[in-house]
């Protein structure tokens, strides 16, 4: 589906399970769209990322395929999801890759090993790549100290200033129609329930899994 179906069907589905409810205890994705009557892009884009796709609300679900309903909120959420990462991430220019993430990574993984070993060849002789170092300060012979802070320092910034701007834009997104209320309370909720893995326990009988068996273990994993 195109990012506008995904959207469409999205809301259909917010629309029929807030006219049921019954999936409500679940998990933390229910509690929140039963604040809203209509859905707006950003309300949407927030649901499906309160999902972590345990599976619980389509196993208990009375209108998924094949009734004509065809009720798949974990299956949809997990598209919108990976759609609002493209919508919000940052730079811009570099959303496309979650498309083709696998490949992107393993590419840029590979490309970045290539440009680091040439970039030492060309800082030192090939030869001393290879040779042996004793002694003290060894370690930091074949990369001063000073580069390898100076490298990683600027990857660590990258990665930490990416998220900052990527949930600028999320939260200003779903800010945008109706502001939400951030409280100490509200924080440490959020942040208790997200070191706890509160909603990977499929409403506290474990998550589904393909033999429709509850079981912690994606809990456990994680």
């Amino acid at each position: 589906m195109s990012g506008t179906e995904i959207l469409g069907e999205a809301e259909r589905l917010m629309t029929v399970c807030n006219s049921c409810r019954y999936c409500e205890g679940l998990c933390a994705v229910f509690p929140a769209m039963e604040m809203r009557r209509e859905f707006a892009e950003g309300d949407l884009n927030y649901l499906a990322n309160l999902c972590h796709a345990c599976g619980a609300c389509y196993d208990d679900c009375q209108f998924t395929p094949p009734h004509e309903f065809a009720v798949n909120v974990p299956q949809t959420l997990a598209q919108l999801r990976r759609q609002s990462w493209e919508r919000y991430a940052w730079p811009a220019a570099l959303a496309p890759l979650f498309r083709r993430n696998g490949i992107a990574v393993a590419l840029l993984a590979a490309l970045s090993v290539t440009l680091f070993l040439i970039g030492f060849a060309i800082y030192r002789e090939p030869e001393f790549l290879f040779a042996q170092h004793v002694g003290p300060g060894a370690f930091y012979r074949v990369m001063p100290h000073e580069i390898m802070v100076a490298l990683f320092g600027g990857v660590t910034i990258f990665a930490v200033a990416s998220l900052m701007f990527s949930l600028r834009a999320f939260w200003r997104d779903v800010d945008r129609d109706m502001p939400l209320h951030v409280d100490a309370v509200s924080l440490w909720q959020g942040v208790r329930d997200a070191m706890t893995l509160r909603y990977l326990d499929g409403g506290g009988v474990g998550c589904m899994n393909e033999d429709e068996e509850p079981r912690d273990s994606r809990r456990i994993f994680h």
